[in-house]
């Protein structure tokens, strides 16, 4: 799961980073929003957790432009302003929970990891496919496919992305490519033949849906598995 901590203080924000990587997460730290649009126009983030008191455009500012824009991101709130009316704007404007500061590592670990229990939790229970990462197939109620390595990492990425969408660029990254149009030929050849394969399975092409001048996205949850 990528998490981005955006926090003002900066020895608050190192610490909360340090003990969330600690906790075997993928983070980074924020100052501001300019420093988490920076990060998010290169990363798929799946948790924010923002504080609200920030220079510039405000926490609750931020969480309603990212929410509108990333439909299934995930938001915790950090702030000193803890009246019912302060967390029903926080809940209002794209929170997921609203936690009151000051508050310890252990506790914000806690919270992410409850937030991290119920998204792997949505997937296992509501995915009708089956990625085996280190097996390189993938399995629906009407068979399994072997696949190739580029293509396990192209679902792989996929799967675990915010709206189960990602951009080219991303998607030469998981594939190992470079950026260049020729890649983007050689990516669409591979999602083409990607498809003829999940057909023989029972697995609409429709899963890899293109995103027009953007990247791929899934229609439907896949379960990752080892």
């Amino acid at each position: 799961m990528n998490i981005v901590v955006v926090e003002d203080h900066q020895d608050l924000r190192e610490l909360f980073v340090e003990h969330l990587l600690g906790d075997g997460f993928n983070v980074v730290g924020a100052g501001c929003a300019e420093d988490l649009d920076e990060h998010m126009t290169n990363v798929a983030v799946d948790l924010l957790v923002l504080d609200l008191n920030l220079p510039g455009e405000s926490g609750l500012e931020i969480a309603r432009r990212v929410r509108a824009a990333h439909t299934g991101i995930n938001i915790i709130m950090l702030t000193a302003l803890t009246s019912e009316d302060d967390r029903i704007r926080g809940y209002e404007s794209g929170a997921d929970l609203y936690l009151s500061k000051p508050i310890s590592p252990l506790e914000l670990s806690a919270a992410v990891k409850a937030v991290h229990r119920r998204l792997v939790s949505a997937v296992e229970s509501s995915a009708l496919l089956t990625l085996h990462v280190s097996r390189m197939t993938i399995a629906s109620s009407q068979g399994e496919a072997n696949i190739s390595k580029a293509d396990t990492a192209l679902l792989k990425a996929l799967a675990s992305a915010p709206d189960r969408r990602l951009a080219y660029w991303r998607l030469f990254e998981v594939t190992e490519r470079d950026q260049s149009e020729a890649a983007k030929g050689q990516l669409e050849l591979q999602v083409f033949r990607l498809r003829k394969k999940l057909i023989e399975i029972g697995i609409s092409e429709d899963l890899i849906k293109s995103v027009r001048r953007e990247g791929y996205q899934l229609t439907q949850l896949i379960r990752v598995e080892a």
